[in-house]
């Protein structure tokens, strides 16, 4: 019997080459960007640490001297209060004894203890005054309030002597501070001129206010050290008090960042701001309509902020602290990312030799499969042929026993040249190279069933595809999935009265989600892990046809695809086996995926 040869097909293996330059590149192009993220975000923090802090040292700071301006705004009041006050009552008192002299038209009408004795009465009654006078119109006493053992001086001083100013004015004057020459205390002069009906000058009554009075204040008020108070003449522009009492600075000239003239008419208002008296100072201050007298408080800077600076520096610790933390998490994240790249770069390698093994695997097992399809299935057909031949020729000479054993050997050479064939088409899967198209697949289904039943007219058949079902896929390959599935549900309904076979699908997230169903003769689900494997067959006992590849190349094929495959079923209930196929654009990264992760559980 002649030798009928086999074709011999040539398979071109593509071989996997090692990463390219470009993607080196671009993997360091990676990990500078995430570099420099990491970076920009420390940076970042960094910067919103820094500016949180900046924030509240400044709030904080803020807040500090508006509580030490609300302080000296208030003490202020309260100072302005008693100036009032003591100004207040001097000034009745002096004008009721202007009243007593314009009433006698003269001094000359008075005695010397007639003059005394009221202005000492007044005087009891004024804790703010240190004594009261009067004067003759060439400016000599004519009577004073200070008894003769009060002062080690004369009691009529000198004329050059008395801290008044020569001169004709009206209403109440206050002078500069000057030295008493009763007692040598810093007082503040303050006299009236006292005129007649006809405005004949009479003499003058004054009064000299002690500074020893706000020295008593300012104790009972318990300043803190460094707060300066003042009671400024604004006319002028001289301080008449100051405490802590400083001798160089009574009746100088008032150092303050405000014109004097801006606070006139200005009563019974509060301006606070920066004085600067040799150091930085807060300071707020009081001016009245009634009399050119200006009280003012200042506190140094750095009192009012004694308070801030522990809280700053606390922040600025913790703001250090977060700061060197943020930059330990930063260097430990680098770090981090560049162990894992490492670990990635390794992992990368060991891939690369598993694939390139795997590689080696698969050439070999091609070589085999190739070796089978080339040397064994010759020898089979020869078998067969000669069993042929045999029968042909010496078959009435054999027994029935010996006609049976040669129609087996013939069964069994044919079914393993099948077995071969159905090895080379799976195996012939993985090298067929995707052409994905846009498919019919209700027609295409469709078709196939035709093509069954046209095999088959005699069998009865109830059938229903699904219009519109579509997908992205390779023809050739998906009919081939589809074939098998019809195939199977046509096969397995062999006893089914009537068969039903049904194709659909819909949408399943983003795939595309296919059926086929049957009420054929169905499997326990225990079995169906084996369903998928090449060889596996759970009905070889019941008398149905099969090598045992279909499903097998169906799921290869459906995971080139990028989609899943999985089968609902029950003994005597029919079957259902499902598969996905994504939609565009998951289409093409899926089968990517695929090879890199593991799939779906089948079950």
């Amino acid at each position: 019997m002649e030798r009928i040869p086999l074709p011999r097909f040539h398979f071109a293996l593509r071989r996997r080459t090692p990463p390219a330059r470009s993607e080196k590149v671009e993997h360091g192009s990676k990990r500078r960007s995430l570099y420099l993220a990491i970076g920009l975000a420390f940076f970042c923090l960094t910067g919103f640490v820094a500016g949180g802090a900046k924030l509240l040292i400044e709030y904080d700071k803020e807040q500090a001297l508006r509580r030490s301006e609300s302080d000296l705004v208030n003490l202020t009041r309260v100072l302005d209060e008693h100036v009032a006050r003591a100004f207040g009552e001097t000034e009745t008192a002096l004008a009721e004894l202007a009243r007593l002299i314009e009433d006698r038209g003269s001094l000359e009408s008075f005695g010397e203890e007639e003059l005394v004795q009221p202005l000492r009465s007044k005087a009891s009654h004024l804790p703010s005054v240190s004594y009261l006078q009067v004067e003759r119109t060439d400016g000599s006493p004519a009577a004073t309030s200070i008894a003769p053992d009060q002062t080690t001086n004369p009691p009529r001083a000198p004329i050059r002597q008395r801290p008044f100013s020569l001169g004709v004015q009206e209403g109440i004057q206050i002078d500069p501070p000057v030295r008493s020459p009763y007692t040598g205390e810093w007082v503040i002069p303050l006299s009236r001129q006292v005129f007649d009906e006809s405005g004949k000058y009479l003499g003058s009554v004054s009064a000299a206010i002690s500074h020893a009075y706000f020295d008593g204040i300012y104790r009972e008020l318990a300043l803190p050290r460094g707060d300066v108070l003042q009671i400024v003449h604004s006319a002028r522009g001289l301080v008449l008090v100051q405490h802590p009492p400083l001798d160089a600075a009574i009746g100088s000239p008032w150092k303050s960042v405000r014109n004097l003239k801006d606070l006139q008419g200005e009563p019974g208002q509060s301006q606070s701001g920066l004085d600067r008296l040799g150091t930085e100072r807060l300071s707020a201050w009081r001016q009245r309509n009634e009399r050119p007298v200006l009280v003012s408080s200042s506190r140094l800077t750095e009192d009012a902020l004694a308070d801030y600076v522990p809280h700053r520096n606390r922040i600025l610790v913790s703001s250090l602290a977060l700061i060197t933390l943020l930059a330990a998490l930063a260097m430990l994240l680098q770090r981090y990312v560049h162990r894992r790249e490492q670990d990635n770069q390794m992992l990368e390698e060991r891939v690369r030799q598993r694939t390139a093994q795997l590689e080696q695997v698969n050439r070999e097992l091609l070589s085999f499969s190739y070796s089978i399809s080339h040397d064994l299935s010759a020898p089979l057909r020869s078998i067969n042929g000669f069993a042929h031949a045999l029968e042909e020729d010496s078959g009435d000479r054999l027994d029935e026993a010996g006609r049976q054993h040669l129609r087996r050997l013939k069964r069994a050479s044919l079914r393993m040249e099948e077995l071969i064939d159905a090895l080379l088409r799976l195996s012939s899967v993985n090298q067929h190279a995707l052409k994905i198209q846009h498919l019919d697949l209700s027609g295409m289904a469709q078709e196939i069933l035709d093509d069954l039943s046209a095999t088959q007219p005699e069998r009865v058949i109830v059938s229903h595809v699904e219009e519109g079902l579509q997908a992205e896929a390779d023809p050739v390959l998906l009919r081939s999935a589809l074939e098998n599935l019809l195939g199977n549900a046509w096969k397995f309904t062999r006893d089914s009265q009537p068969a039903l076979i049904h194709f659909g699908g819909r949408p399943h997230g983003d795939e595309n989600l296919y059926y086929v169903s049957d009420n054929g003769i169905g499997f326990r689900l225990d079995h169906a892990r084996r369903l998928f494997e090449p060889f596996q067959r759970l009905h070889q006992q019941e008398g149905f046809q099969g090598s045992g590849i279909g499903l097998a190349s169906v799921r290869r094929i459906i995971e080139r695809h990028g989609g899943s495959v999985w089968v609902e079923s029950a003994p005597g209930k029919g079957t259902s086996l499902f598969f996905t196929l994504p939609r565009p654009p998951a289409l093409v990264r899926r089968p990517r995926e695929r090879e890199q992760i593991p799939g779906r559980t089948y079950s």
